[in-house]
């Protein structure tokens, strides 16, 4: 019964995410990862399991050292204070690595075993989702765009055969939208009103291919 409540759920966040652009795998997947992050700097840096998981990595990799970067930036309320003790476990590797020493620093972040997770979690809820035929055209009607990526994966699982179709058409309006947005910035047709996929597209397609 708990999964049924917390599939429900998760299933309504990806019914909100369609109306943002990006791909809902990986936003929740994102989210996920950001989630942990604040509750490391929060409440469980100072235990002693995640300071081995720190070590172990040795640190973070550069992607969820960005997010990090990021996040306690956009939440100075959590200080330095937690980072500075994370960085004092790895001080050790950090004067063998200026010794010559290889050391591959993030080779084994705590982050990116996080991401693993959750990327395949949000990668079965949606599968789950677009099993509806119903929500497969709440989808297909949306500025929300899955992926490259999570589409391959998602036509491989084949859990629709109108999945494929579907990303088909979304992408072929995207394009057009693009073209229309380039017509329409002409002076000669400048007075046309921008549509919002118009002026979204160029993010879409960014969305869509990173």
């Amino acid at each position: 019964m708990k999964k049924e409540i917390e599939s429900g759920y998760l299933l309504g966040k990806i019914d909100e995410l369609l109306n943002k652009v990006g791909c809902p795998i990986c936003e929740l997947t994102s989210e996920s990862v950001d989630d942990n992050i604040d509750a490391l700097f929060y409440e469980n840096v100072n235990d002693p399991s995640e300071r081995k998981k720190f070590s172990f990595g040795p640190g973070f990799c550069p992607k969820h050292l960005k997010m990090v970067e990021d996040h306690l930036r956009a939440h100075p309320e959590l200080g330095i204070l937690g980072v500075s003790v994370l960085y004092g476990t790895i001080s050790d590797e950090i004067m063998h690595a200026l010794n010559g020493e290889s050391i591959k620093f993030g080779a084994n972040c705590q982050m990116c075993a996080i991401e693993k997770d959750s990327e395949k979690r949000y990668l079965d809820l949606f599968e789950q989702y677009i099993s509806n035929d119903e929500r497969l055209k709440r989808y297909e009607s949306s500025i929300s765009m899955v992926c490259l990526k999570h589409t391959n994966e998602l036509i491989k699982a084949e859990i629709n055969p109108n999945f494929k179709r579907v990303q088909i058409s979304k992408m072929e309006r995207v394009i057009n939208s693009l073209k229309e947005f380039v017509r329409k910035s002409d002076y000669r047709y400048s007075k046309e009103s921008v549509f919002l996929m118009e002026g979204e597209a160029w993010r879409i397609v960014s969305k869509f291919l990173s």
